[in-house]
């Protein structure tokens, strides 16, 4: 059975409060989203899956990584950097070869979900079935 709109309003509402958890059954897995410290006065949720977070999930060929946890891709040259690069081969008439390399990007997993609309949107797309179990405090043994 899929989670219903209700539902995700109701797990979005847990999300909002510092320590909130729900625990969801997907596709085979048990996966508690718990809400933490992610830093001064922010706060992030954390997955666990079978009620473990390992740092093997942040490989990029982790089954767990790619269903759960956030796909990134950044830049390996910072903006300022880019836009400094560009002006030294030409501008505008930058040579293509020299602007792939100038505009070259890697791609991660983030161990992190900072907005619970991106994570539904990618567990809706990744998972099969998802299930919801429990919403709030006791979902993590």
């Amino acid at each position: 059975m899929a989670i219903t709109k209700e539902q995700w309003k109701d797990i979005e509402y847990e999300m909002l409060s510092p320590f909130g958890s729900v625990s969801l059954f997907i596709d085979g897995y048990e996966v508690t989203l718990a809400v933490r410290p992610n830093g001064p006065r922010k706060f992030a949720i954390l997955p666990y899956v079978n009620g473990f977070f390992k740092g093997a999930y942040l490989r990029l060929d982790s089954e767990e990584g790619r269903r759960f946890y956030r796909p990134v891709t950044r830049h390996v040259l910072s903006l300022k950097q880019r836009q400094e690069l560009i002006k030294v081969y030409g501008g505008k008439r930058c040579p293509k070869a020299d602007l792939e390399r100038i505009n070259k990007t890697f791609k991660g997993i983030q161990s992190i979900w900072t907005s619970v609309k991106a994570l539904r949107l990618h567990y809706e797309k990744q998972n099969k079935d998802l299930q919801l179990v429990k919403i709030g405090i006791g979902t993590l043994s």
